[in-house]
């Protein structure tokens, strides 16, 4: 642990690291029903949306909902730009991405690093499956088995554009 008792400015760490790692492994998995779930995505794009009132420019924000913006990139999926330009070759993106129950496609190798972040459903890249809530890093150079989904699948991902 950190005995470190000084004020560090660039650091805005309340815990230590060893500490959030050693509550996070203390941690069971918790079932949630769907309406509960449902109903904290509700309240999150709310409050996304209700930041986005202020006269602050210095936000940009997209609700998940709107149906505007949606790319269908194969047949089961499709992608929506929330920050970024597709137009410029390999540029990095924040997107979502919406998959189809039963969608499956061949893997892929990653040229740059990816990250993912399941808000709703499941996806399974090779042989771990992810639910919502779940984080998955794909480091440049890495590449990953089969890509499928039962339930169908919402997530965030941030990364180049998988072309």
């Amino acid at each position: 642990m950190n005995n470190d008792n000084n004020n560090n400015s660039n650091s805005n760490t309340v815990l230590d690291k060893d500490i959030i790692e050693m509550i996070a492994l203390s941690q069971e998995t918790v079932e949630l029903d769907d309406a509960l779930v449902s109903k904290m995505k509700g309240n999150l794009m709310q409050k996304i949306v209700k930041n986005n009132e202020s006269e602050d420019n210095s936000f940009d924000t997209v609700a998940q909902s709107n149906t505007d913006g949606w790319i269908e990139a194969f047949p089961g999926g499709s992608f929506k730009v929330l920050k970024g330009d597709p137009s410029i070759p390999n540029s990095l993106l924040s997107y979502l991405i919406k998959l189809e129950p039963g969608f499956t496609m061949g893997g892929h190798d990653h040229p740059f690093d990816e990250e993912t972040l399941i808000i709703e459903g499941d996806l399974t890249l090779g042989n771990k499956t992810f639910d919502a809530g779940d984080y998955h890093f794909a480091k440049a150079g890495s590449s990953h088995g089969n890509i499928s989904t039962k339930k169908g699948c919402i997530a965030f991902m941030r990364g180049v554009l998988p072309v």
